[in-house]
């Protein structure tokens, strides 16, 4: 019988509650791992040195779950662990430092295939490192510059023109998220406060249309999206409702150069933001290891929630 195919997530995740459903539906187990869970109700056991081998346990009110034999892991969306009961700041930062290195260990201690490996998926969401890769393996990218610092800042905007650039965070949150913004003259009086936390500034790139770029393994499903006549030029995902979407084809030059990406980065699962300018030229803005699929499932009929599942199922 197939071993267990653990997905590290959380109940709420659609995505990861899209694709259990399909494996389900195909007959395999799964085990949806919350980490937040660890500290309120779900306990961890590793037993490295055990004489059949290193062994990874879970248990709860229901019981004990073998993580050992897992035949996938799934590294969607990690919960912090649930140390939030401890009352004192220096025990609880210690609790969470254990809870640290031990997920560690489980993560060394699952030798299966992993879609994406913790260290990678974690190297990889490095804005300025897929930035300085893909322009490296040919990508056109756009005139970025990543600063704390007022002068630098008001140098870029004066170079390319106020009108010219956008600015956007390095990563959202569950309780901040920020679109992408077009930089107006009433935000040049915003550039002192950069001390505070560094921002992204950008070229901005006009799209004939954005596209999304779900990569599985060495399938690439591309989605394209025309967002013209919605108001709005800098994110799509403000009006992607109203925007024109389905599935597209990519030159086979970019598509083979988003394949080197992702191997350079050892990433299994990537959703990558082009932009195809009014000239024809397809930019490059970034790769999300854990980008969301659904709503390019849902505007283009490609079968994303199965390749996801299919990969998982039968890794490779």
């Amino acid at each position: 019988m197939s071993g267990v195919i653990v997905v590290v997530s959380h109940p709420a995740d659609v995505h990861a509650t899209a694709v259990v459903g399909r494996l389900a539906s195909w007959g395999r187990e799964t085990y949806l791992l919350d980490y937040a869970r660890f500290g309120r109700d779900l306990t961890l056991t590793l037993d490295p040195a055990r004489a059949g081998g290193p062994a990874v346990r879970v248990a709860d009110a229901g019981g004990v779950t073998d993580l050992t034999d897992a035949t996938a892991v799934w590294w969607r969306r990690p919960q912090l662990v649930d140390v939030g009961g401890i009352p004192d700041d220096d025990a609880r930062g210690f609790a969470y430092g254990e809870w640290h290195a031990a997920l560690g260990g489980l993560h060394e201690l699952l030798p299966c295939p992993w879609m994406n490996p913790p260290p990678l998926d974690a190297a990889a969401s490095h804005k300025s490192t897929q930035l300085a890769v893909a322009r490296g393996l040919g990508l056109r990218v756009p005139e970025t510059l990543m600063t704390s610092d007022p002068a630098e800042a008001r140098a870029f905007v004066e170079r390319l023109g106020a009108g010219s650039v956008i600015y956007k965070i390095f990563a959202a949150t569950e309780r901040v998220w920020r679109e992408t913004r077009r930089l107006r003259p009433d935000d040049l009086a915003l550039l002192d406060s950069l001390p505070l936390a560094p921002v992204i500034f950008q070229e901005f790139v006009p799209a004939r249309a954005d596209l999304r770029v779900t990569v599985v393994g060495d399938r690439l499903f591309p989605l394209a999206i025309d967002s013209s006549g919605t108001g709005y030029d800098a994110d799509f995902r403000l009006h992607l409702a109203r925007a024109r979407t389905g599935a597209a084809d990519l030159p086979d030059d970019v598509a083979d150069r988003l394949r080197a990406l992702m191997k350079r980065f050892g990433l299994v699962y990537g959703a990558v933001d082009l932009r195809l300018t009014p000239e024809g030229e397809y930019v490059f803005l970034e790769v999300n290891p854990a980008g969301e699929f659904l709503f390019a499932e849902h505007g283009s009929g490609l079968p994303l929630t199965d390749a996801v599942a299919g990969w998982l199922a039968a890794p490779g």
